[in-house]
């Protein structure tokens, strides 16, 4: 978790900003029970920060939830939106074909899931 002070608001991330950005970027291959790092973007004013990532992985699926903090009401801001690449680590434990499912906001909804798939190869 990043700095916050009283009146930071800590919110989940807006991974699809509607402009077709990638907001997960993983390799295509990874080796069983060897840890990797994945990159979560999310997107947002220029006074908001990242804020981390929970991960929940069980066998070969991975949950990615990114935060970020908002700037306190009344920040004097410039406008904008830019990217908040964050690393995030993964590791899976045994060989197969591994999914990233990353849970975020959107600028047309509240809530979407964006998934991607790569090979875990044996040891």
């Amino acid at each position: 978790s990043g700095p916050q002070d009283e009146t930071s608001r800590r919110v989940l991330g807006l991974i699809d900003n509607g402009t077709g950005g990638n907001p997960l970027a993983l390799p295509d291959t990874a080796y069983a029970g060897t840890s990797f790092v994945a990159t979560v973007i999310t997107w947002g004013s220029p006074c908001n920060q990242a804020d981390g990532a929970k991960v929940v992985a069980a066998g070969l699926l991975a949950d990615v939830t990114p935060y970020d903090l908002l700037a306190p009401p009344g920040t004097n801001c410039i406008t904008g939106i830019r990217e908040f690449p964050r690393p995030v680590t993964l590791t899976f434990l045994s060989p197969g074909t591994a999914t990233v499912r990353l849970h975020g906001r959107a600028a047309t909804s509240d809530t979407v899931t964006v998934a991607h798939s790569l090979l875990v190869l044996p040891q």
